[in-house]
């Protein structure tokens, strides 16, 4: 269902918006507020690992791809409230996010205008030792073109992220969780046409621009976790 859902960015977070208590400063971005929170007072937890946000790019078509990639997921549990203290001391919501296990191989992939993606999952003989991985690739170029600012856009956003999971006996599994993610948006902007007014007197203000805007940033994440069942309580 999530997946077919219209979202111009991709992002997985464009689910939450149907939610309510919560709203998003526009639907490029992957940032939301939840009853009127901060943005930044949102836990996110994939595989009970912490995902923090470190990107510097918060303001829409600059920001690329999120951190969740919607094709490894298989469960979520969202929160605007009244969630446990196991997770952390922020106060607005919860977002825990729990990968495939995968039993045997398989995988999928897809492709449009606005990007591509694959991913491919397998598991050993005896299923002690699993991994899923999966790559995406997004450029909005064709929809930035469509702006009030018009020009030269150069949006191109990529990253990998993969899922190891070891059972090394029946009660402790560890698990290794990697993203790396390359963000970089270009724009030569050449001018900018706004109509505004009323019926009785139209204003149209045209602006044209000189320069450019270059925004990249790298962003790598690793954690390794284990989860140890003391007894079968």
């Amino acid at each position: 269902t999530i997946e077919n859902l219209p979202s111009p960015s991709g992002n997985f977070e464009s689910f939450l918006r149907t939610m309510p208590g919560v709203v998003a400063p526009n639907e490029l971005s992957s940032v939301y507020s939840v009853r009127g929170g901060s943005y930044d007072e949102n836990l996110v937890y994939v595989d009970d690992i912490e995902i923090y946000r470190p990107f510097l790019v918060r303001s829409g078509q600059q920001e690329g791809l999120s951190f969740i990639n919607p094709d490894l997921v298989s469960d979520i549990s969202f929160s605007a409230g009244g969630f446990s203290a196991m997770y952390g001391d922020k106060l607005s919501s919860v977002l825990d996010i729990k990968y495939k296990k995968p039993k045997s191989f398989g995988g999928s992939a897809y492709g449009s205008l606005m990007g591509a993606g694959i991913h491919v999952e397998g598991a050993s003989k005896n299923e002690k030792f699993t991994w899923i991985t999966g790559i995406r690739h997004r450029s909005n170029q064709f929809l930035l073109k469509s702006l009030d600012t018009q020009g030269e856009y150069k949006p191109r956003f990529t990253d990998i992220q993969t899922k190891l999971d070891y059972q090394i006996s029946d009660k402790t599994l560890i698990t290794f969780l990697g993203n790396y993610s390359f963000n970089q948006f270009n724009v030569i902007p050449s001018s900018r046409q706004t109509e505004f007014g009323s019926i009785n007197e139209a204003l149209r203000l045209t602006i044209y621009f000189d320069g450019q805007e270059v925004d990249e940033y790298r962003t790598g994440t690793g954690a390794i976790s284990v989860t140890h069942m003391v007894n079968d309580s």
